[in-house]
């Protein structure tokens, strides 16, 4: 073979490998910097949770705290009201403005985690997305202002159980279109770039995430009490 036609393969191999090379080292990149950004989101993951279970008893304290003050400030309010569906939004308002109170122990550790979330990028867009929306939604979720039930709910009195006031529709869409439950991004996605070695961080935060999910469930007590107080049949 001449020179002339070892160097042109030479060539034509070079052009040919090149490219592999380039997606190999990128593929390699893109792999070290989602498990980077997994590490950093389990550990913003890990606070939050640990966080919210160390204030968990506060935020129940709270919630009797509401519960009381609802009703001592407006017994009976809905006294023989109907069972419609402004009854219902205002049952859920009464929801949201438990989790107002329930949550507002964590304010400074929700933004923290929204704010370190804001900087993490996956090369796996879904989950990139899932991950912003969710930390958006948690942080709009704790500025949520309190609603005045008690105001409300004699509002709708006033109008002879007729008219819900905008108040109640307007908190019920906010409240709405942020309500998440902690840890709600799905594991599965990010299991592919979890490290074996934050698998105890992992676990530790999954039992804070499950112990607040029963708090939730013992939730539906206080609501409950502060529906009958109310005379609020949803």
């Amino acid at each position: 073979m001449s020179k002339l036609k070892i160097s042109i393969l030479a060539a034509t191999l070079a052009v040919a490998i090149a490219p592999t090379q380039a997606l190999a080292g990128t593929g390699h990149h893109a792999a070290a910097g989602n498990i980077a950004t997994t590490k950093a989101y389990i550990q913003a993951d890990y606070t939050l949770a640990h966080t919210a279970r160390i204030n968990m008893q506060t935020g129940e304290a709270a919630l009797e705290s509401l519960r009381q003050t609802l009703s001592a400030e407006c017994p009976k309010a809905a006294v023989a009201s109907p069972e419609n569906e402004a009854a219902s939004a205002l049952s859920n308002e009464v929801i949201g403005a438990m989790s107002v109170v329930f949550i507002r122990a964590d304010v400074q550790a929700v933004d923290a985690f929204a704010e370190t979330v804001a900087q993490l990028h996956w090369s796996n867009q879904r989950l990139t997305r899932k991950v912003t929306i969710y930390a958006t939604r948690f942080k709009a979720l704790a500025a949520l202002e309190m609603p005045d039930v008690c105001a409300d709910v004699r509002a709708w009195a006033a109008s002879g159980y007729r008219t819900l006031p905008a108040s109640t529709t307007q908190f019920d869409e906010r409240y709405k279109a942020n309500n998440v439950g902690i840890g709600e991004v799905p594991a599965r996605l990010l299991a592919p770039y979890e490290d074996p070695r934050e698998r105890g961080v992992l676990v530790l935060t999954r039992r804070f995430e499950s112990e607040l999910v029963d708090a939730e469930a013992r939730a539906v007590k206080p609501w409950s009490k502060i529906l009958d107080a109310l005379e609020l049949q949803p």
